[in-house]
């Protein structure tokens, strides 16, 4: 089988701790190129040591993780330190990293890997922070956007959110970021709050994972115990939603998924609708305007909105790959 290559940009964060034991789990599938963090669910040097933590822990030792933006293009960082934890891993307490950051110029650094590639070979990039990192790489070097494949993100909604009652975190705590990266031309997979509050673990799950005997089994489940008593207001009841873990699982089990072509839009206002995504649904390829030339930003028609999940295989797939890794 070919392995798809990837980048994957995160802000560990309890369900990006996971999304990355998905990809350490996959790589029969995945060749991750790298690793580089964004402030988001916590500060820049929160996440970037959590990031080193969790591949020296997950057995990515060879993946090298650089750091990247260590704020939001126009306005100072907001961490979700309420959700995540002091640490940004909740309860859990992984031991010490036993590497160091491959660079701390970290869009240099994956501009120059993926340009690095073979003739003919492209990158998927799988944010599950804020896209500030995305689209500094995108606005910075735009000939990097021929060796892009897609970008399969988390983040934003069509129906409300979670950090206000119109945007959804990552999408809200970068939103000219944001904006960026869906008018940039490239395809993008979204992985919103429509499909990724459908997809998670019931308390009975996660407290199994804490009993286990191995090591990762068992620290996922102490950070997801912790993620379920701080989401509680979100989506079902007594399940926490792993949001990140979505973006990894359409890679390597697309079936599980399914979704429709849609149109976006991201609100840069500095009301009560800023980072809300207007999500129009879009069957036919082309560009979906207000009407108004004056308002219309041009949304971006090159977006497959995920929106319905197989929850039973979600959960499988996901359990039997945390107890692959031992």
């Amino acid at each position: 089988m070919k392995q798809r290559n990837i980048w994957i940009d995160c802000d560990p964060g309890i369900d990006d701790a996971v999304a990355l034991a998905m990809a350490a789990a996959s790589r029969d599938q995945l060749n991750i190129l790298g690793i580089s963090t964004v402030a988001g669910n916590q500060i820049s040097d929160r996440v970037t040591g959590n990031a080193l933590k969790l591949a020296s822990f997950l057995g990515m030792e060879d993946v090298p993780v650089v750091r990247g933006a260590r704020g939001p293009l126009v306005r100072p960082v907001e961490p979700a330190g309420d959700v995540h934890g002091s640490t940004g891993l909740g309860d859990c307490q992984l031991p010490a990293a036993t590497k160091q950051t491959a660079s701390e110029s970290g869009i240099f650094y994956m501009y120059t890997r993926i340009m690095e590639l073979p003739a003919g070979e492209q990158v998927t990039l799988v944010p599950t922070g804020p896209l500030t990192n995305i689209a500094l790489l995108l606005g910075t070097f735009p000939e990097v956007r021929q060796r892009i494949e897609q970008i399969v993100l988390m983040g934003g909604s069509s129906s409300g959110g979670n950090v206000t009652p119109a945007a959804e975190f990552n999408i809200w705590a970068d939103p000219e970021a944001a904006h960026m990266v869906f008018g940039a031309g490239v395809p993008i997979v979204m992985c919103g709050l429509d499909v990724t509050l459908k997809s998670g673990l019931d308390g009975a799950q996660i407290e199994k994972l804490c009993q286990s005997d191995r090591k990762v089994e068992q620290a996922c489940g102490q950070m997801l115990s912790f993620y379920l008593n701080t989401t509680r207001h979100e989506g079902e009841e007594n399940m926490v939603a792993i949001h990140d873990a979505v973006t990894i699982l359409f890679l390597t089990d697309p079936d599980l998924f399914s979704g429709k072509n849609a149109a976006v839009q991201v609100d840069c206002s500095w009301g009560e609708n800023r980072g809300r995504t207007i999500c129009a649904e879009c069957p036919d390829a082309g560009v979906v305007g207000t009407g108004d030339a004056a308002e219309d930003l041009s949304l971006s028609a090159s977006v497959y909105l995920l929106d319905q999940v197989n929850l039973p295989e979600f959960q499988r797939v996901l359990l039997s790959k945390l107890a692959s890794l031992g």
